[in-house]
């Protein structure tokens, strides 16, 4: 017996990360793909209301077609709704790890909400209201909103994996619910860049000679 433990004591410091981490908790290229989605999709968003006018803001290209300025509020509105429901799953029992909890599952998770074919219907509570007057605004709200989400994705060590609630399109663990959220402000973000090729979209004014 006291060989065993001068053994495990001597091999502890060689153990990786992921073989001792939780059976739920996030790999460390878990943890790098939903931390690169989450970067990439708010670069993106931000791009896309970059230095808009007014009227480009609220351009709508038909009566029942959201503006840029209603894209962009139901993605600030969907952040703390969706990460919530990541922290909600968190309270649910402890299942094992399901069979779908894979890369290979959670790279179909985010090609498919990202797919614009598909269309959907938002929940009452993330439908906008022209909340944010400006781009400006709304950079600020999102900014501080995904930045949140950013610094718990790279702390966090909770069993992600192996806690399960319903989604769009079946069971989800807590780590597929980050990547819906990162994938939802990627989806609407494709939307907003076709608001601005629509042939009505407002011009810029240029100055004359």
């Amino acid at each position: 017996m006291k060989k065993l433990a001068i053994l495990l004591c001597a091999i502890a410091p060689f153990v990786t990360a992921p073989l001792f981490a939780a059976e739920g908790s996030m790999t460390a290229e878990e943890r790098a793909y939903l931390l690169d989605q989450l970067e990439t999709s708010k670069k993106n968003m931000l791009a896309s209301i970059q230095d808009l006018t007014a009227g480009q803001w609220t351009f709508k290209p038909a009566p029942a077609v959201w503006s840029v300025q209603e894209c962009a509020e139901h993605i600030i509105l969907a952040e703390d709704y969706i990460f919530s429901g990541s922290q909600q799953v968190l309270k649910t029992p402890v299942v094992p790890r399901p069979d779908g909890s894979n890369a290979e599952a959670d790279h179909k998770l985010v090609a498919g909400v990202q797919d614009r074919s598909r269309k959907a219907t938002a929940p009452e509570q993330l439908v906008p209201g022209r909340k944010f007057a400006t781009p400006d605004d709304a950079v600020r709200e999102f900014t501080a909103r995904r930045d949140k989400t950013i610094a718990y994705v790279k702390t966090s060590n909770d069993d992600l994996r192996v806690h399960v609630g319903p989604g769009p399109a079946g069971p989800m663990d807590g780590y597929q619910i980050l990547l819906l959220l990162a994938s939802h402000s990627a989806r609407h973000t494709a939307q907003i860049r076709e608001v601005e090729a629509n042939a009505g979209f407002p011009k810029k004014a240029t100055s004359g000679l």
